[in-house]
């Protein structure tokens, strides 16, 4: 392991005294918005393993030991006619099934049962590209439909995977309708059960298989290797008129755009990750605090931080390589400073840019028994990008919950760490949405770890629907119809950091946390009408809007007020107990109760007042002396 170190000349925008003390309080440097690899999907896409669709769902099928269902299904009849003229023949499209047929050894492109991941069990549906690309017609659509009405009657989760080429031509509307068919199948499963729904890709994924059961699903995983999109690269460019960039459409790309949540190295991850998904319990009763994993290494003032070979990590932490460690201590900059003011600006500098600050994943880690990730990283050269947004399926004492938690991401070069804040963007947001709507069909409580200055304010993430995305998740949280548990780790600014901390039932905030309704520069820019207000200016600005952890408290938006240790391990125990007996205190409410209860605890305490006091009569006022 080596020890983190000072910058030198190769890191010429790495903090120092300068920007920590320098004109302005918080620059832009401080963000440590440093030059990095550029994000590229080119040279992800160069380096990708190579991915043989029927060979991963034929493993797949051996490994989960599929029992199939209404295996005898098949297309009997032309059903439209279509033709096609080949030479001085033409060909139909019962030439064309029997040809498949005699290929790939089975009479259609899907297949469905029951299959078994680590002893739970689950109705698994498959699409194998060896028949006919995987396309989907009648039978396809109708099996699907079985399989999740198979899944509902069993009250079992629900796995679709495969390659598709999308929607069979041969079958015309006939063919075009099984999107609407599985659409509504999705959508039924889901309304009617708590049981997950998960859409694995595998290979190809277009058109219609793209444009219906995949998007409806809870969680969408990718095997590296996969493509997946609407309109293929033929058809885009033959509308555009010109070529689409190598990689554009891959699951990585997908994955950086957030239109697919995890990607798994192969198939013994995959069905590693669905058994650990479908284990989890889901028991509604009280929880018993215990000791946290790591309970032990309370009083060390370290914590790991790893860097892997360049590309995707594995999503299951236990198979992710590890090239290097680097020690991080956790070194609190308001340590020792005795004027308020000045410890205010120490944790507002360290919140922008102190690596050393504990982020969702380590809580992830060392707060919960266990947790199963719903995101992967990308190491980029020096870069350890994670999306803004993660999210998991996290225990303690054998309870379930859904964590949902804003990320930073880091560069480690040469033992040195630098951070990048999370700023989230539209994607990020629906991502989050997503995962809070899959923890209300699971039953789960929510534990959101909110740390960010704000989202990404950007031209392109304006256009794309911030506003719009951000309401979304603040409705979304504060409607949550089980517990949930707000955790303010670092900074929650602005609407950005409004959309995971929804107040009102049980917030904790760390001593060190801040919250403000907007970057507190930011706001002693407008205060003072100055581009570059002074340290002064940006300290005051600071100290009388009453962003710390006590001033949110006496406002009376935050219960509990957690230490942030020098050990990081005894806060994740201190954390791990407030969020425990947070929990409790809401367990048991109903969702109407919850809503209420925190309407109720939000309503403004001035207006309270002034409703109990009587209005003045006009009448009783003294009649006005005439001039």
């Amino acid at each position: 392991m080596t020890e983190p170190r000072g910058p030198d000349e190769s890191t010429p925008l790495e903090l120092d005294a300068d920007y920590i003390t320098g004109d302005g309080g918080l620059t832009r440097e401080m963000l440590d918005r440093r030059p990095v690899q550029p994000r590229t999907v080119n040279s992800l896409y160069e380096t990708r393993p190579k991915l043989n669709p029927t060979q991963a769902i034929g493993s797949f099928v051996e490994q989960v030991g599929l029992q199939e269902r209404y295996g005898h299904l098949r297309v009997v009849d032309d059903l439209v006619g279509l033709q096609r003229r080949v030479g001085d023949r033409i060909e139909r499209y019962m030439d064309k099934l029997l040809n498949a047929e005699a290929k790939s050894g089975t009479t259609e492109s899907a297949k469905f049962g029951i299959g078994h991941f680590a002893g739970e069990r689950a109705v698994v549906y498959v699409v194998d590209w060896a028949f006919f690309a995987g396309s989907l017609g009648e039978v396809a659509g109708e099996k699907f439909v079985q399989a999740a009405e198979l899944a509902e009657r069993e009250k079992l989760p629900l796995v679709s995977m495969g390659a598709s080429s999308g929607v069979r031509q041969h079958e015309n509307v006939l063919g075009l309708i099984q999107m609407q068919r599985m659409a509504a199948a999705a959508n039924k499963f889901q309304h009617t059960t708590n049981r997950p729904y998960i859409s694995v890709l595998a290979g190809q994924v277009w058109g219609g298989m793209s444009a219906s059961a995949v998007p409806a699903a809870d969680l969408i995983i990718a095997l590296e290797g996969t493509d997946y999109g609407f309109a293929g690269a033929r058809v885009i460019e033959t509308f555009e008129g010109k070529a689409v960039p190598k990689g554009m459409q891959s699951a990585e790309a997908n994955y950086l755009d957030r239109n697919v949540d995890v990607l798994v190295k192969g198939v013994d991850e995959l069905i590693e990750l669905l058994g650990r998904v479908f284990a989890a319990g889901r028991d509604s009763g009280r929880v018993t605090v215990g000791r946290g994993p790591h309970a032990d290494r309370a009083g060390e003032g370290e914590r790991e931080l790893t860097r892997g070979p360049e590309g995707f990590s594995a999503a299951l932490w236990d198979r992710q390589q590890v090239e290097e460690t680097v020690l991080l201590p956790r070194a609190r900059r308001d340590r020792g400073v005795e004027v308020h003011r000045d410890a205010l600006m120490a944790r507002y500098n360290e919140i922008a840019a102190g690596a050393g600050r504990l982020d969702t994943e380590f809580f992830l880690r060392h707060v919960f028994d266990s947790a199963v990730p719903f995101y992967n990283h990308v190491q980029f050269e020096d870069e350890k990008k994670y999306p803004n947004i993660v999210a998991a399926l996290a225990t303690i004492d054998g309870h379930s919950f859904m964590v949902i938690g804003d990320q930073p991401s880091y560069r480690i070069s040469a033992g040195y760490v630098g951070k990048a804040p999370a700023n989230p963007s539209p994607e990020d947001f629906e991502y989050a949405v997503r995962m809070m709507e899959a923890a209300e069909r699971w039953e789960l409580p929510i534990i959101f770890f909110t740390d960010t200055l704000g989202a990404l304010p950007t031209m392109a993430a304006e256009r794309r629907g911030q506003s719009r995305a951000i309401a979304q998740s603040i409705k979304k949280a504060a409607s949550h119809p089980y517990p949930t548990v707000s955790v303010i780790s670092g900074a929650m600014g602005s609407g950005g950091g409004l959309a995971t901390t929804p107040f009102g039932r049980e917030t904790i905030m760390l001593d060190s946390a801040l919250g403000f309704v907007s970057e507190p520069r930011s706001t002693a820019t407008i205060l003072y009408a100055e581009a570059n207000p002074s340290v002064e200016q940006v300290g005051m600005t600071l100290e009388t809007m009453k962003a710390s952890a006590d001033d949110l408290k006496a406002q009376g938006l935050v219960d509990t007020i957690v230490e942030d240790d020098d050990s990081p391990f005894v806060t994740a125990q201190s954390l791990r107990q407030a969020i425990v007996e947070g929990y409790n205190q809401q367990q048991g409410l109903s969702p109407r109760r919850l809503r209420q209860k925190a309407d109720e605890r939000l309503r403004p305490r001035t207006l309270g007042r002034l409703a109990t006091e009587q209005p003045v009569a006009i009448t009783d006022l003294e009649p006005a002396e005439e001039l």
